[in-house]
């Protein structure tokens, strides 16, 4: 009986907790088009991206401690899916900030250090894409459109490696 419950209360735990990824994808999706004037609004998308994949990581947690239990067989597939849309998303977003960044982005000090910060993270998430392909079943147009979002991700994180040529240096502390 008390094993009955449990799988009854993690099943609904990880539907909650699906219903809440799946909407929060779509509002982010919705947001894809609003321009980001600043690197704060910059930062603030990219905070809502890492919470999207903040929650897929716990529902996959959640998913694991309790195997066959109520947990879609399916799952594993939708969850790389829905990641793959929020890496679709913010990709377009960061594009479109890194082709007509701010000036003071890119010639303050300290910028060089912004700029390879988000150069190596992007240059990870390319890396993790890749992976995530390879363990998608996707269609033909699918894949298609990921090689596009692939294209994108190599194109900001060229548009960073000018930007950090015509960057400050990096500020350096004193011994």
């Amino acid at each position: 009986m008390r094993y009955e419950q449990d799988a009854a209360q993690r099943a609904t735990v990880l539907r909650h907790l699906s219903q809440s990824l799946a909407g929060a994808v779509s509002l982010f999706e919705k947001q894809e088009t609003v321009k980001l004037a600043t690197f704060p609004d910059f930062k603030k998308a990219r905070a809502r991206y890492l919470e999207i994949q903040a929650l897929i990581f716990t529902i996959t947690d959640k998913a694991e401690e309790a195997p066959n239990r109520g947990v879609p067989t399916d799952l594993r597939g939708w969850l790389i899916r829905m990641r793959l849309r929020s890496i679709t998303s913010f990709t377009r977003m960061s594009l479109a900030f890194f082709r007509d960044p701010p000036e003071l982005l890119i010639h303050a000090l300290g910028a060089y250090d912004i700029l390879q910060s988000e150069r190596e993270s992007l240059q990870s998430l390319l890396n993790d894409f890749d992976m995530m392909l390879m363990e998608a079943a996707l269609d033909d147009k699918t894949s298609m459109e990921l090689d596009k979002v692939r294209t994108q991700i190599e194109e900001i994180v060229s548009l960073l490696d000018k930007h950090l040529k015509g960057a400050p240096a990096a500020l350096r502390t004193f011994d």
